[in-house]
């Protein structure tokens, strides 16, 4: 087995590991709660969680078993160079501030009605939509996705629920590397962000979306807030920075489909 090789977890790996590995030999649940999507098998051995020659067997009965598979991370982002004494520098040059738009008092009304339905639909039915819809490429062999989120088993949750469905995905942990991602990656069909972000003090994934909307070839791409916390100001928030829509955390995967399929327009 290739030292360079990592797994990740599937659904069924993921449902599995959520239990305590209850339904494993305990080998097999260590080693599933150790499979991430980034780590390879390499990087196990030399942290000593792996024993050189006795982990082949257990990698392969879970990947008999459909708990884990092959993870290919060619999309990955790659580290940032930036050190924390020029962050802020960077993004005094990448995240102006944002020039407010006065609202008519009509405008205003209509803007925090919005904000306040799409609150409501957001903690009933775990999503809300803007309306607003992807102009997609007809011709795509399949969807792209950057998900934005710092949260390790939320991240690679996502990476195998959107896989499933034939999305690929690209993971930004935090803030600098999204932003990476973003001025030098391929532009996706979407974006998961994340609101509460590490990486970048005083900064979140608002302004991870204002600096979005501010690049030409990213300008139109559909981008869905992730959020744990519902409320009218957040809503309006996302309203007025361009984000189509959001979804909340924790989630079922019925409801982030569906609201994949409404701002895409699929």
């Amino acid at each position: 087995m290739d030292n360079s090789t990592i797994f990740s977890k599937t659904a069924k790996g993921m449902g599995e590991y959520k239990a305590g590995g209850k339904n494993l030999a305990r080998e097999h649940a260590r080693l599933l709660a150790l499979v991430n999507g980034r780590s390879s098998i390499g990087d196990l051995l030399a942290s000593g969680a792996l024993v050189e020659g006795k982990y082949a067997p257990v990698f392969e009965a879970l990947l008999e078993h459909g708990l884990i598979r092959q993870f290919d991370v060619a999309g990955l982002a790659e580290p940032i160079a930036w050190t924390p004494t020029e962050l802020p520098d960077v993004f005094g040059a990448a995240l102006p501030a944002l020039t407010v738009e006065e609202l008519s008092p009509q405008e205003s009304v209509q803007a925090w009605a919005q904000a306040r339905r799409g609150a409501r639909e957001l903690k009933s039915n775990g999503f809300y939509s803007y309306g607003k819809k992807g102009a997609l490429d007809t011709g795509k062999s399949g969807l792209t996705a950057l998900v934005v989120e710092d949260d390790d088993e939320l991240a690679e949750l996502l990476m195998v629920l959107l896989s499933e469905k034939g999305i690929q995905v690209q993971v930004a942990p935090d803030v600098p590397r999204a932003l990476t991602a973003i001025r030098s990656g391929p532009v996706p069909d979407m974006v998961l962000l994340d609101i509460v972000l590490p990486g970048a003090p005083g900064k979140d994934g608002f302004d991870v979306l204002g600096f979005i909307r501010r690049q030409e070839d990213w300008s139109k791409v559909p981008v869905v807030m992730v959020t744990s916390e519902v409320s009218d100001e957040q809503v309006m928030r996302g309203l007025k920075g361009g984000a189509d829509g959001y979804i909340f955390k924790p989630f079922q995967w019925e409801a982030l489909y569906a609201c994949i399929r409404d701002v895409l327009g699929i």
